[in-house]
C-alpha cells in the first residue's frame, strides 16, 4: 500500500513535469514556505503560494528548456517527503549532468507546507545561478519510489 505522502510527492512531480499549475496549487498549502539554498539571485525564502508560484515563474523563464530532473529515490513518512534527484542539463557555462540534490518537503493536513532544496555541490549551483535552480522544478522523470510504510 502506498503511503499518502508518497502519492502527494508523485502528484507534485507529475504536475511539475506537465506544468499543471492547478494541480501544483492543490499540493501546496496556502501558507507554504520555500527555502532555496545558495548564494544567487533566486536564493532565499518564499512565503505563501503566490510568492512560491512567482519563484517558479522566474525559474521557468530562465531555464531555457534544457533540464531534466531524474527522481532516484523517494522516502516518505507521516511528516515528510524526500526526493533524491539527479539533475541533467546546462545552466550558463555549467554542465549539471549528474548533479545530485535532495528536496525535503514537510507535510501537514495532506499538503506541502514547507520545502527545502539541498545540493551536493552548492558552489556549482551558485556559479550556475538561477538557471541551475530552474532545472529542479522544470521537468521530472518518475524513477524508483519507496516508502517505509
Amino acid at each position: 500500500m502506498t503511503h499518502p505522502n508518497e502519492e502527494l510527492l508523485n502528484t507534485y512531480f507529475k504536475a511539475a513535469e506537465s506544468g499543471d499549475l492547478e494541480a501544483l496549487g492543490e499540493v501546496f498549502a496556502d501558507n507554504i514556505c520555500a527555502h532555496i539554498a545558495g548564494n544567487h539571485t533566486l536564493s532565499g525564502d518564499y512565503q505563501g503560494k503566490e510568492a512560491v508560484f512567482d519563484f517558479f515563474g522566474k525559474l521557468a523563464e530562465r531555464s531555457e528548456g534544457t533540464a531534466r530532473l531524474n527522481l532516484q529515490e523517494a522516502l516518505t513518512d507521516d511528516w515528510f517527503a524526500v526526493a533524491l534527484v539527479e539533475v541533467a542539463g546546462r545552466a550558463g557555462s555549467e554542465t549539471l549532468d549528474g548533479e545530485r540534490a535532495a528536496l525535503v518537503l514537510r507535510v501537514q493536513d495532506g499538503r506541502f507546507v514547507e520545502f527545502w532544496s539541498h545540493h551536493y555541490d552548492q558552489q556549482k549551483m551558485n556559479r550556475a545561478g538561477p538557471k541551475a535552480v530552474a532545472m529542479l522544478i522544470q521537468s521530472t522523470d518518475h524513477g524508483p519510489s519507496r516508502s517505509p510504510h
